[in-house]
């Protein structure tokens, strides 16, 4: 076992029997925040709230029209442009073809060829251009 878990684990139990309520320590290239009950805020939430919300924003699923069989007709890492077929989905041997409705790169088709998707369930996630 690393000296850096034995040592954070040695300041958690001395944490634990503190009467401190929040303990935030940066050395190097990490940090480690430990609080409480009564503790304060974890400090590092805000910068990685802020990174997770960019990514999110830039992040668009595209979702099933209706019920049925799931087909994909991109992979990750396709780039596409408004209007490309991405997938299909059967029902009741009717096909629907879904597109996409902007410019970008699918990061991720959520559900496997021949998965039932309900309506409204994301299918494709895209980094918007």
């Amino acid at each position: 076992m690393s000296s850096t878990i034995e040592e954070v684990r040695a300041l958690l139990a001395g944490f634990v029997q503190s009467p401190w309520r929040d303990l935030h320590f940066r050395s190097g290239g990490w940090s480690l925040f430990m609080a409480k009950a009564d503790g304060g805020a974890n400090p590092m939430l805000a910068r990685a709230g802020a990174a997770v919300a960019a990514v999110a924003a830039a992040l668009r699923d595209v979702t099933a029209p209706h019920l049925g069989i799931f087909s994909a007709r991109v992979a990750p890492g396709t780039q596409v442009e408004p209007g490309t077929v991405i997938g299909q989905i059967d029902k009741l041997g009717e096909a629907t073809d879904v597109v996409s409705e902007v410019a970008g790169r699918i990061a991720a088709v959520l559900p496997r060829d021949g998965d039932l998707v309900e309506y409204g369930a994301p299918l494709v996630r895209m980094e918007s251009r």
